[in-house]
């Protein structure tokens, strides 16, 4: 089976949106009913570690088909950029509007925080794993300095002949030999080093390894595929068991490899095996999530600041009411954000690559 649409994966990657919009909700509920959004929906941060992992997944596949040619490496770059950055800097400017617009460069940390998202760049040095003010309205965008610096890296390092060597030497020297040499000890935690750089501490935060354990299972995926795909749905199945039950009760709530990390890992790993027993199982209604994931992940949070103010206005105070509402809008900005926003402009990067190609 050679492909490069999973629809078991594109399944997890709507699910680690959805999870990530309930976490940051779920203070709706606690306001009704004490503690009961926590103990449903606390888990729901570590959909960040699914979404690296997908990620990683899906570029191993995607070094595989690129030729090591410097067009091949600008292609590459292109087709990220396209499939990102619209909608990344339409949402960026209706947060700015609704955030003050003007009158954010009156505060020095709401002005930094808004450049370094320009440029996709940490403004702290001492706030891992996210290196900025991730309680505000930019707050979402700290997962995205981690993409962009991923695709970057590998984007360059395609162009050369052997990539998968040129790629392990990379991440080697980062996220090992580079707090080594610096005297620091070598952790798999998202705390990071302590490096007076917030590039350094990025670059070399063990969170990387996420993307690295997706790209090596995208980098087996031929192996992977021997296995029998019903025995992969079972274990498939076994392993989304044990992760509710381990996150129901608490454990393997933080972010990291291992944390949450290795869990999902297990997840994506069996859900890949078991896609030819899987493929025709998988409701339509998860896909769709799976295809407005990007920007249900970049748009949700306007629900707890921007558009904060105008469910206060109109007297929907926070409770059930605001979560359901916050839920359904989310969903179809999310839609109307792919709709006219994300799928266009991978359309347009599309013909702009056959064109080069000719």
């Amino acid at each position: 089976m050679n492909r490069s649409y999973f629809k078991g994966v594109q399944a997890l990657r709507g699910l680690a949106a959805l999870s990530v919009m309930l976490f940051h909700f779920r203070w709706n509920i606690n306001e009704s009913y004490p503690n009961l959004g926590d103990r449903l929906f606390g888990w729901g941060a570590t959909g960040v570690d699914l979404f690296f992992l997908i990620s990683g997944f899906v570029i191993a596949l995607t070094v595989k088909t690129t030729p090591a040619t410097f067009s091949g490496a600008v292609n590459f770059l292109k087709r990220r950029a396209f499939r990102i950055l619209p909608a990344y800097y339409a949402l960026l400017i209706i947060t700015f509007m609704l955030s003050g617009a003007m009158s954010t460069f009156h505060y020095e940390d709401k002005a930094l925080n808004f450049f370094t998202s320009l440029i996709f760049q940490p403004a702290y040095h001492d706030h891992a794993p996210f290196y900025i003010d991730d309680s505000g309205m930019y707050g979402i965008r700290w997962t995205l300095n981690y993409e962009v610096y991923f695709y970057l890296v590998i984007g360059l390092l395609l162009m050369l002949p052997m990539r998968w060597l040129f790629i392990t030497l990379w991440f080697i020297a980062s996220l090992v030999l580079l707090p080594w040499f610096n005297g620091y000890a070598i952790n798999f935690s998202p705390t990071g080093y302590g490096f007076s750089s917030g590039q350094l501490n990025l670059i070399s935060n063990p969170m990387i390894l996420l993307f690295i354990v997706g790209m090596i299972i995208g980098a087996s995926i031929s192996y992977i595929q021997r296995i029998n795909s019903k025995l992969m749905a079972l274990l498939a199945f076994a392993s989304l068991i044990f992760a509710y039950s381990q996150f129901s009760e608490g454990k393997f709530l933080a972010h990291g490899l291992l944390s949450s990390g290795w869990i999902y890992a297990l997840v994506l790993l069996f859900v890949i095996g078991a896609e030819r027993s899987i493929e025709n199982w998988v409701p339509q209604w998860l896909l769709k999530l799976g295809d407005i994931s990007f920007s249900l992940y970049l748009i949700h949070n306007l629900f707890n600041y921007g558009l904060a103010k105008r469910f206060d206005s109109t007297g929907i105070e926070p409770g059930m009411l605001r979560f359901t509402l916050s839920i359904v809008l989310s969903l179809l900005l999310a839609w109307l954000s792919w709709r006219y926003i994300e799928k266009p402009a991978y359309r347009i990067g599309k013909r702009r690559e056959k064109i080069s190609a000719t």
